[in-house]
Order: C-alpha cells, then sequence, then structure tokens
C-alpha cells in the first residue's frame, strides 16, 4: 500500500510543479499587462485622497489592495516634495488601472465634508477622463 501511494505521489508530482509554474507565470503576465493611467491632477488633490484613504474602514480580505494604495499614493507625495510642487501645482501622474480603480472604490466609502465635493470630483473626473484617452 506504502509502496502505491509513494509510485503515485512520484507519478504526479512532476505535474504539479508544472502546474505552479504555469500559475506563476500567468500572474507575471496579468501584472505586466496592466494599463498606466496617466491623468492630470492637482498636487492637493493627491494630499487630500492620501489624507482621506487614512479615514476610510476596510475590510480584512482588503488590506493588501488597500496597501498598494496607500503606498502609491505616499510614493506620489514623496516625489512631489522632492520637485518642491505647490498645492496648487497641476501635475501628470503615472497610476496602474488597478490601483486607481481601488482608489475610487475605497474613496467610495469615504464620508466627506461638503466643502471637499469638488476635490473628490475633480480627482474622480481626471481617472476617468485619463481611461478614455487610452481607448
Amino acid at each position: 500500500m506504502k509502496k502505491q501511494l509513494l509510485y503515485l505521489v512520484i507519478f504526479f508530482l512532476p505535474f504539479i510543479g508544472f502546474a505552479q509554474q504555469q500559475n506563476q507565470q500567468n500572474q507575471q503576465n496579468q501584472q505586466q499587462e496592466v494599463p498606466i493611467l496617466t491623468p492630470k491632477v492637482i498636487v492637493g488633490d493627491i494630499v487630500f485622497v492620501n489624507q482621506t484613504l487614512k479615514t476610510v474602514e476596510i475590510k480584512g480580505s482588503e488590506v493588501d489592495a488597500f496597501l498598494q494604495v496607500q503606498q502609491s499614493f505616499e510614493k506620489l507625495i514623496k516625489e512631489f516634495n522632492t520637485q518642491q510642487k505647490k498645492v496648487n501645482d497641476t501635475v501628470d501622474i503615472r497610476i496602474p488601472l488597478n490601483i486607481a480603480q481601488n482608489t475610487i472604490t475605497f474613496m467610495d466609502r469615504a464620508t466627506l465634508q461638503g466643502q471637499n465635493a469638488i476635490v473628490y470630483k475633480r480627482f474622480v473626473d481626471a481617472l476617468v477622463a485619463s481611461t478614455k484617452k487610452k481607448q
């Protein structure tokens, strides 16, 4: 019985390794195929989004996606600081489509003050407009 089980494991081992390799290749291909959006935004809007994201409630299953979004915006802010950009400056940013989609999803959950509605709409409109440029 043990011998048969050993033969069975040895027989299927190459197939398992091949399946894992294929899965890794598929994940790499998906990561490479993510479109990059290039919206034109105001630096202050990026700061607003970054601050607002800190107030959003997330589910445990969303932690990885949330951290990717948060890291993307913190990286942008560091770049703006290095370039000595002012809050009112307009800049072109590069943001992967999946990060943009997740950002909008998380921002939809935020509780905003009425005065921030314009900033929110301007940011979302810039993202949406940049998707139309690609088509």
